[in-house]
């Protein structure tokens, strides 16, 4: 049986943005929301809603999916 679930592309499993790193803000621009992440400044990967896997079709995975 295939695998259902994967890591996701984006945040290669940490669920945080890779634009920002997880902290919601962005370097160069003092003060300013990282707006790569979702929702914007929350430090979470916009691929994966910061959940860190996807399914076979690329949406996130939801915890009570990874139970099954």
């Amino acid at each position: 049986m295939p695998e259902s679930h994967r890591k996701c592309s984006h945040c290669k499993g940490t669920g945080n943005c890779h634009a920002c790193h997880g902290t919601g803000r962005l370097t160069l621009q003092r003060g300013k929301l990282c707006t790569s992440c979702y929702p914007p400044g929350s430090g979470k990967c916009a691929n994966c809603r910061g959940l860190g896997e996807v399914d076979i079709a690329g949406r996130p995975v939801t915890p009570s999916a990874k139970d099954d």
